[in-house]
């Protein structure tokens, strides 16, 4: 507002911040002007020069086909008289020599008939021709090589023997179901034996079998083997196989004979497995009723 009260009509001056704005602003619009003035330029020379390309490629490849064409390219001559007359005589020479190969096939084929006829008649007369008698050398050799098949099997060829399991190669424990029994109980044995050693062995037969024995103090109470005697077939305990085999007794004092009927009195009882005579260590078994 001026001195006297009136607005300025021009308004206030714009200050220096927002005239380097506008400068700014006016530089960018001209500098984009710019960009699209010469982008526009390059791509129309390249239009410009990519036609030129096309057509001269084009009037080349026009040029190359008109000038690879020779005239009269295609044309093909009449045959002329002195060239029929020569394949007439060429036709007249094939028909004789045609003749000439029939005649000679027929030949050959003549020949080889005579020659499979006379080999069919030696075939057939070798047939009829009995075989010749073997040579005395020749029998002599024959009844060698039969004697030779048919003779007994070497050493090296026997079956290996399994031997018995003996203490060397076997080891026997016992092990008992319970601590100790009541009255009308009767105690069960497992007499187990593992094959220690590296080769097969054998259990039972001329070595014995499974047996247990059972004292009281110095006293012999009961024997297993005594009342089941009865020959067992060996069995074969491949090395490092366990097998086992439960006993049990009936608290029988079989010592007194098999067919006994009397009975154990409670106490302390002392129980030793054996396989092929390798005893196990002792086991006690308590009888309580």
């Amino acid at each position: 507002m001026s001195q006297n009260g009136f607005e300025d009509p021009h308004g206030d001056e714009p200050t220096q911040q927002v005239y380097i704005r506008r400068r700014i602003f006016a530089l960018l619009a001209l500098l984009l002007v710019l960009i699209l003035l010469i982008w526009g330029f390059v791509s129309i020379v390249r239009a410009l020069s990519g036609s030129s390309k096309n057509t001269d490629a084009s009037a080349s490849q026009t040029a190359a086909s008109s000038s690879s064409a020779a005239p009269f390219s295609d044309f093909t001559d009449r045959a002329s008289a002195s060239a029929h007359a020569d394949n007439k005589d060429g036709d007249k020479d094939k028909d004789e020599a045609d003749n000439s190969a029939s005649a000679q096939a027929s030949d050959n084929a003549q020949e080889q008939k005579k020659e499979e006829d006379a080999q069919a008649s030696a075939s057939v007369e070798a047939a009829e021709t009995p075989a010749a008698e073997p040579t005395q050398e020749q029998r002599t050799e024959d009844a060698a090589a039969s004697e030779t098949a048919t003779a007994e099997p070497t050493e090296e060829q026997s079956p290996a023997v399994v031997s018995a399991c003996s203490a060397a190669d076997m080891a026997v424990s016992l092990t008992v179901d319970k601590n100790s029994y009541g009255a009308g109980q009767f105690p069960a044995m497992a007499v187990t034996y593992t094959n220690t050693a590296g080769t097969p062995c054998t259990v039972g037969g001329n070595a014995g079998a499974v047996d247990v024995n059972i004292i009281s103090g110095p006293a012999q109470v009961y024997n297993y083997a005594q009342c089941n005697a009865a020959a067992i077939d060996p069995t074969e305990i491949a090395a490092g196989a366990t097998d086992t085999k439960v006993i049990t007794w009936d608290r029988s004092l079989n010592v007194l004979g098999c067919g006994t009927k009397r009975t154990i009195q409670p106490g302390h009882y002392w129980a030793t497995a054996s396989v092929n005579g390798v005893h196990s260590k002792p086991v006690r078994i308590i009888v309580t009723g």
